[in-house]
Order: C-alpha cells, then structure tokens, then sequence
C-alpha cells in the first residue's frame, strides 16, 4: 500500500511525529525533535510531514522535518529528520515523502533541499542519489559529535551534503520525464574501483586499502552492504569502516569529483563519483 502523507500543522500529528521519532532512534535519544520544536519551526515557514501507511491510523509509519535556509542567493529547505519506521522500508514510504516535500517547495519557489546523509547507509544513499536524483559535494568529520542514539551508536558522525536541487535538468528528466539516471547509462567498464576490500570468514568484507591517485572521470567507493549488520557482530570493523572510508571522501572532493550515483553490483555496494563541477552534473539529462 502506498502511504498517504499530509502537512503537519496540528497538535496531534506533532505527537505523533515525537513517538516516530522515539521509535527509531530510541527513547531516551538526545535529537529528537520536541511538539514545542515543531511548532515553531512550521511557523517560522518550515516544513513537517507525516506519512500513514493505513487508512485512518493515528500512528506515522514515516516524517520529514525541514528548516528554512538560503543557500548562495537560493531559496532552501535543510532537512533535519527524515525517518521511516522498518516495517514501512522498501514500500516507496521514504520516495513518497520526498516527493510530496517537492511538490510543495515547487510550489513555494524552493530551489533547493539539503541534508546530512551517512556515507555507510546503502539504502539511504540509494534513495538520495539514484531515485530523487540528489547530488553530493562535501564531507564533514563527526558532523554532530557524539548522539547517543540507535542508529549512530558506536559510530562517529560523519556525514556527506546532499544537494536535491528539485528543477534542475538532472532531477526533471528522472522525475518529471521518466528517464533512467544518467550514470546508469555509464558502462561498469567506464568506472575504476578504487577501493580495495576483502571478504573475511564471518561474511562481511574489510576495507583493505584505496588508490590515492585516481585519475578515471567515473571512479566507485566501496561501503558494507549493511553497516548495522557488521556494527552488531563486530563494532571494531564498523568503526574501521567509518576511519578509512573518510579518507577516501576526502581525497574524492579534493580532486574535484562530486557523488552522482549509486550502484549495487554482486551482492556489493559502492558509490559513484563523477570528476566534473556541480553546473555539469545537473545539466545531465
């Protein structure tokens, strides 16, 4: 079933984004947005949204909560909560709620939205880059310090910009005409690896090593297929993960690439980078 997803602008619909909160990143978490929080961001022109995956229930199965912001002269909405419920992943929940929110920042004159996306999240990353037709342009060490939180326990929060500018070229011809992304028209063959990985004898893979002088113009990450997996059989090797993949978004965004895509080959993830400036990504139709 599809959900339905609504503006929030009553009391009720905060609460309920509070227990959604609660429910995936645990009750006694430190970033969860309190019903005083949410009123005053929706009247300050912010944008909350709720999705119900039933007919009538009072519960959320998913939210999004974004702020106002200008970015370089443009009119901008910064996501800060975006969360779906497990039992509502892979339904199109998260791709609905993005699309809504499109729908209504066209409609206010938004050019762009943003958020902080974990660069060893597959799945989010897939959404962002490959479905929405997002962009990423930068990398920042423990974004948020410690959150003590379900999802980022154990884990530095470091985090990669997203950039969804919702009329560019790129975003409507995935959105509006139904094309396939432009990067899944780039042969495998066209893309150097150039991250190193091993398979280890408990199933997950270990990052090994990267070339620090990557010259292709199309060039892939590797990530774990589900860091939460490897965090909880081996909190060591996620935390090695976390350590050794930032240099390589480092290096990346130093040499000029910026993140176009994301592609799950052979029971493996990695992340597409493409060598060129931001103007040319989003002019790819």
């Amino acid at each position: 079933m599809t959900a339905t997803i609504e503006r929030l602008t009553r009391l009720d619909g905060m609460d309920a984004f509070v227990d959604l909160q609660k429910s995936i990143l645990g009750e006694r978490a430190r970033s969860i947005w309190s019903v005083s929080a949410l009123v005053a961001v929706c009247q300050c022109g912010g944008l909350a949204l709720g999705a119900r995956c039933e007919d009538g229930a009072a519960d959320l199965c998913g939210a999004l909560i974004d702020l106002v912001g200008d970015v370089e002269g443009y009119p901008s909405r910064h996501t800060v909560f975006r969360g779906v419920l497990p039992s509502a992943r892979n339904r199109g929940t998260g791709f609905a709620l993005r699309a809504a929110e499109r729908a209504i920042c066209r409609q206010e004159g938004v050019d762009l939205i943003f958020w902080a996306l974990d660069p060893l999240r597959s799945d989010e990353a897939h959404l962002g880059l490959n479905k929405l037709g997002a962009i990423v342009t930068g990398h920042t060490r423990h974004l948020y310090g410690e959150l003590h939180d379900t999802p980022n326990l154990g884990l530095a929060t470091d985090r990669l910009r997203v950039e969804w500018w919702i009329e560019s070229p790129r975003v409507e011809s995935l959105l509006d005409r139904g094309n396939r992304p432009q990067h899944l028209r780039v042969g495998i063959h066209e893309m150097d690896v150039i991250t190193e990985t091993k398979l280890h004898q408990d199933g997950f893979r270990r990052f090994i090593g990267h070339d620090d002088a990557p010259r292709a113009d199309h060039v892939l990450a590797e990530i774990p297929v589900d860091i939460d997996r490897i965090r909880a059989a081996d909190p060591a090797a996620a935390r090695e993960w976390r350590l050794r993949f930032r240099e390589v978004l480092e290096l990346l965004f130093e040499r000029g690439y910026v993140g176009t895509g994301f592609i799950h080959e052979g029971g493996r993830s990695f992340h597409l980078f493409r060598k060129a400036d931001r103007g040319a990504v989003l002019r790819d139709t």
